[in-house]
């Protein structure tokens, strides 16, 4: 079976189905997604080491440079050269190459 013939039926199942099914349908969806998102943030977190020198932008433009001291499941945390301590997503981080 083709893709096409896939789609199809997937849409014509759907259309078949009322509001209690499309939620339940809905709520498995946006779950799967979340999952797929959630292994992507955490291949992304395994590209970074503790100890190691990075930067991000914050929202105002400004480069925030500092250690990584925590590898989260979702986010690392780095401590500033001043002592203040960031959670960031991984996909906002780059390696310092300064130092």
């Amino acid at each position: 079976m083709d893709n096409d013939n896939i789609k199809h039926d997937v849409k014509s199942f759907i259309d078949l189905m009322n509001l209690d099914e499309l939620i339940r349908l809905d709520t498995y969806i946006v779950k799967r997604i979340r999952f797929f998102q959630e292994l992507d943030t955490m291949e992304e977190v395994h590209n970074f080491e503790l100890l190691e020198r990075v930067y991000f932008i914050d929202n105002e433009g400004n480069r925030i440079e500092g250690t990584i001291i925590r590898l989260n499941r979702k986010s690392v945390t780095i401590r500033t050269d001043t002592g203040s301590e960031w959670r960031v997503s991984p996909q906002f981080l780059k390696i310092n190459t300064r130092d």
